[in-house]
């Protein structure tokens, strides 16, 4: 079995300049990236890997949570492919982890509405309503490889927002 965590990056500004892609995180997005970071770490939802977008504010918010896991931050990988993904996007990037590396326990931080779809395509009558800024959904896989990804393999084993905390 494999275990997913889908984070949705934290709030972000929209009082900049910067194009879409660019965007920080607001202050709100900043507090609730760590808290929700330290609540990963009290509920025991370390990953082997984090994967996240190369938006600022997806790849800020991966950074803020690794922090709070003591995950090392070189080795957060960035892919473009999570920006703004679709189903397909997810599957290519998660079924491209290396099973030599002996993960079990994968993080991605991306977007909405992609990171909200990919819950309801793993987890068949998945009862997330909103996959609100920050929120985390932990999915148990039925596959023994990251390339059987698939729809309708996993069952939600955990799922909490920052309002929750």
């Amino acid at each position: 079995m494999k275990t997913l965590t889908v984070v949705r990056h934290a709030k972000s500004s929209w009082n900049t300049d910067d194009n879409d892609h660019d965007r920080p995180l607001n202050e709100r997005g900043l507090n609730a990236a760590s808290k929700v970071g330290a609540e990963i770490m009290r509920r025991g939802l370390i990953p082997d890997r984090i994967i996240s977008s190369t938006a600022v504010r997806a790849a800020t918010t991966a950074k803020l949570i690794a922090n709070e896991i003591s995950y090392d931050l070189s080795i957060i990988e960035y892919s473009s492919e999570l920006y703004l993904a679709d189903i397909s996007d997810y599957e290519k990037v998660i079924s491209n982890t290396e099973e030599i590396s002996g993960i079990e326990n994968l993080m991605v931080v991306s977007h909405n509405p992609g990171s909200h779809e990919l819950c309801h395509y793993l987890v068949n009558d998945c009862d997330i309503e909103d996959f609100i800024t920050c929120a985390v959904a932990r999915i148990n896989l039925e596959i023994e490889f990251w390339g059987e990804i698939n729809q309708g393999v996993g069952k939600l084993a955990d799922f909490f927002t920052p309002h929750d905390l």
